[in-house]
């Protein structure tokens, strides 16, 4: 009930910020400067290696971005005129009646990995286990229950715990007070190194939408050659980054803007590669209804939301064009 509360408050927020946003500045020059907003994990290295590998440059595109868990604010407040954010913030937006634009899906699953707890191995043991989630309700528990239903375990022999972070949650299965849990890439790499199972691998997870750009739609309608370009910068170092050619220039350029050790970067970018995590397709509207429905069924959502309404393809069709 808690995060319930917090959505909501968040979303009033998101409803008073709205106010603001009928005046909508569009570019005259043919140099472009956004203010971007996201959080850099690792569904947002795509956007990293534009930066710095001049993709934005070549569109004449300039980014200044700030990393924060408070995007949506920000673009709803006029922060921001671009953010790479989780699906759900801009479902919960939009639920609110916030008029934003999805043109872009940069990832389509959770760049994340299910680890057990020593001494178990598959995931038929984790009935009776309790599992770590950061909280509850989450679309990160949403992935984990769905994949657990199609592997044939039984919910009813499950509970769930929330458990803080990567950090908290990785002490916690080191410690055996939880049976499983989901990490992030660097805490993955370290269980490994410890000796502990992972059953589940990005690729696992069921295609939907995960991290996702989103405009305002009146900025987007305006400014709809600046989308074109970013988005085309975004697909060409998605492309980039999939080249095996690349591979050390690429981890050579993200190591430091993630703060990771070379091992660590060097397992992580290998494993997000082979699993394609990064997503090249035109956003599909009907994989956003099928998040709709989870997150009403959660309870998230207190009522229908009209998904497909949110997707914008035009953008990508055009960016995809030379």
């Amino acid at each position: 009930m808690k995060l319930i509360q917090r959505l909501i408050y968040s979303c009033s927020l998101y409803m008073l910020a709205l106010g603001g946003l009928d005046t909508v500045p569009v570019f005259a020059e043919p140099s472009y400067v956004l203010n971007a907003g996201g959080f850099d994990a690792d569904a947002y290295w795509p956007v990293l290696v534009a930066q710095e590998k001049g993709f934005f440059a070549k569109e004449g595109i300039q980014i200044r971005s700030i990393r924060t868990d408070k995007a949506m604010l920000g673009l709803l407040a006029g922060s921001f005129e671009v953010i790479n954010a989780g699906a759900t913030a801009a479902i919960l937006a939009a639920e609110k009646g916030a008029n934003i634009a999805i043109p872009y899906v940069l990832s389509e699953r959770p760049a994340q990995y299910m680890v057990l707890r020593k001494p178990l191995t598959m995931l038929r043991e984790l009935e009776g286990e309790t599992i770590g989630v950061f909280q509850i309700p989450s679309t990160v528990q949403l992935f984990i229950k769905n994949h657990l239903q199609k592997n044939d375990i039984d919910l009813r022999k499950i509970s769930f715990r929330a458990t803080g972070g990567s950090p908290e949650r990785f002490a916690s299965l080191l410690a055996g007070q939880s049976g499983a849990t989901l990490l992030s890439t660097t805490y993955a790499f370290r269980a490994q190194q410890a000796g502990l199972k992972i059953v589940t691998a990005p690729a696992d997870w069921e295609q939907i939408p995960w991290n996702v750009v989103t405009f305002r739609r009146l900025w987007l309608e305006a400014n709809s050659p600046v989308v074109v370009k970013y988005l085309r910068a975004l697909r060409l170092a998605t492309l980039w980054l999939y080249d095996p050619v690349n591979f050390d220039d690429a981890l050579r350029t993200l190591m430091p803007l993630s703060r990771l050790d070379e091992n660590t970067i060097r397992w992580g970018l290998k494993s997000l590669v082979d699993n394609q995590i990064f997503n090249l397709n035109k956003p599909d509207p009907k994989t956003f209804q099928t998040l709709v429905s989870w997150l009403l069924t959660e309870r998230v959502l207190s009522k229908q939301v009209n998904a497909v309404a949110l997707v914008d393809t035009r953008s990508y069709d055009l960016a995809v064009k030379r």
